[in-house]
């Protein structure tokens, strides 16, 4: 394990126990490390960029509320991502069940991507943005959460690595086979704009 690994798990021992015994300065400090990795996994579940934001914050909201059950702090960022998960779920679910209390038609996730595309995607047409989401969304979770993470949050593969509790290696190379196979299904996409 690397110097900079051991010293991020020690340092997050130490947030965690500061966090314990009263000092909101020290979550503050988890939340502000976390916090872009929580809301790319969020963002691999939802369309929704706001959305992601939303779980992200209930996220650090019940890990707060539920740090003293941490077991072992230096598996911080793997609790972390559990909890986000179980959050979009939980997003998930609610928006299905109140939607359908109020009598509304439900709206599908796939739904979702008909919505407009955020500003980041200049030249891009609707129909092309559409596309690309969808090629990202049918890659394997494995592989979207992480091209989530690097290419929407901008985290490292060494950032996505400690996130993740993986080794980098491992992460370089499920990225590469990411790309591979996001270059293969959006070759169209690339002809099209390149032309």
């Amino acid at each position: 394990m690397a110097v900079e690994s051991k010293q991020n798990i020690a340092r997050d021992q130490q947030l965690v126990r500061a966090a314990l015994l009263g000092e909101n300065s020290a979550f503050g400090i988890i939340v502000e490390k976390y916090w872009n990795m929580v809301v790319a996994l969020a963002l691999s579940k939802v369309s929704d960029s706001t959305e992601a934001e939303d779980i992200a914050q209930e996220s650090f909201l019940k890990a707060y509320s539920q740090l003293a059950n941490l077991r072992d702090p230096s598996r911080l960022a793997g609790w972390l991502s559990k909890i986000t998960m179980q959050q979009c779920s939980n997003s998930l679910r609610w928006a299905v069940r109140n939607k359908r209390a109020l009598g509304c038609r439900t709206t599908s996730v796939e739904a979702l991507d008909k919505q407009p595309a955020m500003a980041a995607n200049p030249g891009l047409t609707q129909n092309q943005i559409q596309f690309v989401r969808q090629t990202v969304k049918q890659l394997p979770e494995k592989f979207r959460t992480m091209i989530v993470m690097r290419f929407v949050a901008g985290l490292s593969t060494v950032q996505i690595a400690e996130q993740l509790g993986k080794r980098p290696g491992t992460i370089r190379v499920r990225l590469h086979r990411a790309c591979k196979l996001l270059r293969k299904d959006l070759a169209p996409l690339l002809e099209e704009v390149g032309s």
